[in-house]
């Protein structure tokens, strides 16, 4: 594996997808057996998920046992049959094995998501199945010829990628999403951000893979901008949990952190104000101009704090004396420090008096979670 372990969410995904391959493959004929079989399959699965690495270990095999047995006893020799059966069989296991993957993906999807994705998985079903195919060079090609169709399942398939186990599949997946910067792919990645945050967050990521927790972090930054290239409002929350976990980590650098927080000035939700406020004091510079008049202006990671605020509240920068670029409208900062002083301050006296009140934002949006058993 060259990329991104999958999600927590995933993980519990691919295991409740083994079970249902087991279910399928393994019980027998009658209900009551099909019953039984489905006990033993739970209890097997309870095995892995909860015994210590032996345990886990045997009952790994056996679910394997279970799963394997019945179809490589109906399928018998290969050798024996003629190449076109070979050929025929060898598809099938192969669909079989993409279908899976699929429909593993496709459980734990909203309603309104899977909706989508039974219907463009109904219109483009051998791109949707190549998405979803053991070698990334074939996933990778799927990426790349997912149509960009607005507010359909293309957004959901395309998030799926976006949690590809690898990195280069990744990687192209989310340049498409910021090509398609719709809702649907907005909403799906905002998922992934809350899992992914989560997951580093929690050190499921050892000292041993670092890298791989690096990945997830870069790839939690590019999902928040296509969150912010899509306006979408709604993910302001995961986008705010986002910042607090890696702008204050090693895993983000400060152009990362500078950019999530103009994301979140842009989205306008109140409910970011606590955590922006926190990074007004974060006195690295971000970058600077020097106007045609006037001396030049710097950018710390707090002034751009500010400026989301400025903007999450409806304010004039330069009510706060803060100086605009003219030619890029997020960088705004102060020429001294001490101006910086003043300008912060003006803020916090303004915020403290009208703490609950004041210029007009969107509704807060909290974060939504989920219970889930991600990368």
């Amino acid at each position: 594996m060259n990329g991104v372990i999958p999600s927590m969410g995933s993980a519990r995904r691919a295991l409740l997808g083994r079970a249902v391959c087991a279910i399928v493959l393994a019980a027998g004929v009658g209900v009551a057996g099909a019953d039984e079989r489905f006990d033993e399959l739970r209890e097997i699965i309870q095995v892995i998920a909860t015994g210590d690495e032996v345990e886990s270990a045997a009952a790994t095999q056996e679910l394997i046992d279970r799963v394997t047995t019945p179809l490589l006893e109906a399928i018998g020799s290969l050798e024996s049959r003629p190449v076109a059966q070979q050929v025929r069989l060898r598809d099938a296991l192969a669909r079989l094995d993409r279908a899976l993957r699929m429909r593993i993906y496709r459980l734990d999807l909203p309603a309104v998501d899977r909706t989508l994705f039974d219907r463009f998985a109904r219109a483009y079903p051998e791109l949707t199945l190549r998405a979803f195919d053991t070698n990334y060079r074939v996933r990778l090609a799927a990426v790349h010829h997912i149509p960009l169709e607005p507010d359909t399942g293309a957004g959901v398939l395309i998030a799926a990628k976006v949690n590809d186990e690898d990195e280069d599949v990744a990687t192209a997946a989310l340049k498409v999403a910021l090509r398609l910067h719709d809702r649907v792919v907005a909403r799906n990645l905002t998922r992934y951000i809350r899992d992914a945050t989560a997951t580093v967050a929690s050190g499921y990521y050892g000292p041993e893979n670092q890298d791989l927790a690096a990945a997830v972090a870069t790839i939690v930054f590019h999902a928040v901008e296509v969150i912010g290239k899509a306006d979408f409002d709604r993910g302001a929350g995961d986008v705010v949990a986002a910042l607090r976990y890696f702008g204050r980590s090693k895993y983000w650098d400060i152009n990362q952190r500078t950019r999530t927080i103009e994301v979140l000035g842009r989205l306008g939700d109140r409910g970011a104000t606590g955590t922006l406020i926190d990074f007004l004091d974060d006195p690295a510079e971000h970058r600077w101009d020097r106007p045609e008049r006037g001396p030049r202006i710097v950018q710390t990671v707090g002034d751009a704090a500010l400026l989301a605020l400025v903007r999450i509240y409806g304010l004039d920068p330069g009510r706060f004396g803060m100086r605009v670029s003219a030619r890029n409208p997020d960088l705004a900062g102060y020429p001294t420090p001490e101006t910086r002083a003043a300008g912060h301050r003006a803020f916090r006296v303004w915020y403290a008096a009208h703490r609950g009140g004041g210029a007009a934002s969107r509704p807060v949006s909290q974060p939504t979670h989920r219970s889930h058993s991600r990368p």
